[in-house]
C-alpha cells in the first residue's frame, strides 16, 4: 500500500477531515483533505515542533515513547501520532468532532503497521 492510498484509507472515515504525514524536518510528505476542511500543509513545523516537546516531557517524566498527541479545538481535535523507528514522521489527523476519536484511534492502530511498513 502506498502513502497515498494509506492517507486515503484513513481520510475515508466520516469524522477525519483532513490527514497529513509530516517527516522529521516539518515539510509534508503528503496530505489529503475534504472538501471544506481546513489547509493542513502549514502545520508541519509546528506538529514537529509539538512531538519534540511531547518527548521531551515524556523523558522529563519518564512515561517511555510517545503514543499520540491531541490538541482539542472548538471545531474539533487535532490528534499527532508518531510512526516508524525513532518517531522519523508524524500523522497529523484533523478530526470534525470528539466523537469520530475513539473510531479513529481503533482504525490507526489497526493500520499504522502497514504505514510503518511502507516507510522503512
Amino acid at each position: 500500500m502506498s502513502i497515498v492510498d494509506f492517507l486515503n484509507q484513513i481520510a475515508a472515515d466520516d469524522g477525519v477531515m483532513a490527514v497529513a504525514l509530516v517527516g522529521e524536518d516539518g515539510f509534508i510528505i503528503e496530505s489529503v483533505r475534504k472538501e471544506g476542511a481546513a489547509e493542513i500543509d502549514f502545520v508541519g513545523g509546528a506538529a514537529t515542533a509539538a512531538m519534540a516537546s511531547s518527548r521531551a516531557l515524556a523523558d522529563h517524566l519518564q512515561k517511555g515513547e510517545v503514543q499520540e498527541v491531541m490538541v482539542e479545538y472548538d471545531e474539533g481535535p487535532l490528534l499527532m501520532v508518531p510512526v516508524s523507528a525513532g518517531g522519523a514522521y508524524t500523522l497529523v489527523l484533523l478530526l470534525d468532532s470528539v466523537q469520530s476519536l475513539g473510531r479513529v484511534r481503533f482504525q490507526l492502530k489497526k493500520a499504522r503497521a502497514a504505514l510503518e511498513e511502507e516507510l522503512s
